[in-house]
């Protein structure tokens, strides 16, 4: 079943376009990369997944049904972390965490937020002004503020920055955790080794287009099980050399 539906998508800021027919689609429980380098449109292309934006041209299905008419209800499944998430400095973090439960209309589950708690080290710090939190403190707190939520598409617009190694490790292996449990899981980034170790399918961008879209398996047969790395730059350079 196809929970994420992008077809034929474009976008342009000004005279820019940023976005050149882009189609992909994302099964239920499937952790899905869209990968790139900076400036290739990922970050747009999560933003109008996410009904941040809209699309000048194509349709975006989540759900089955078309993101201009989801309802609040449905929009409720969708826990999105953009590249640049704004928090209010001036709550604690727990109050942080209590307000966006409340947008949501759900409980705290106690023993679920003591454990993110206890993950990304915030017990110190939930009861004091978020803005003494570093960058690193701020990320840790968004991806809490997710996780409690449990919702059933997870959209990721480079989740890892400022994170320590220990904590991107919980967050890959809870990632992967979230899938097996039928979680949908669409994570853009521009590493490599990320992408390596939690697709089960990549979409390559690079100028605002869809290069290829495959499952990590097919991708690497088709490319005589090169490295993604092998195959990404191989990719890359091809494109650069016939433009």
């Amino acid at each position: 079943m196809n929970l994420v539906e992008i077809k034929n998508v474009y976008k342009s800021f000004d005279s820019k376009e940023v976005l050149k027919n882009v189609s992909f689609n994302v099964l239920k429980g499937e952790i899905f990369v869209l990968l790139g380098p900076n400036g290739a449109g990922k970050t747009t292309t999560v933003k109008i997944l996410s009904g941040v934006l809209e699309p000048d041209k194509g349709e975006v299905y989540i759900f089955g049904k078309k993101m201009s008419v989801l309802s609040i209800d449905i929009k409720r499944l969708i826990g999105y972390l953009p590249d640049e998430p704004y928090v209010y400095s001036k709550l604690t973090g727990r109050e942080f965490i209590e307000f966006i439960v409340s947008i949501y209309r759900m409980p705290i589950d106690i023993k679920k937020y003591n454990f993110f708690l206890g993950q990304f080290e915030l017990k110190d710090v939930i009861n004091k002004p978020i803005e003494m939190y570093s960058k690193g403190m701020k990320q840790k707190l968004l991806l809490l503020s997710i996780f409690i939520r449990e919702p059933e598409l997870f959209i990721f617009d480079e989740p890892l920055i400022g994170l320590d190694p220990q904590t991107i490790s919980f967050f890959k292996q809870h990632i992967k955790k979230l899938a097996k449990e039928g979680k949908t899981v669409v994570l853009c980034t521009h590493i490599l080794e990320l992408a390596e170790q939690l697709a089960d399918k990549i979409a390559i961008i690079y100028n605002g287009e869809i290069l290829f879209c495959e499952s990590q398996v097919r991708l690497k047969d088709k490319f005589k099980n090169q490295t993604l790395e092998e195959i990404y730059l191989s990719v890359i350079n091809k494109i650069n050399q016939n433009s």
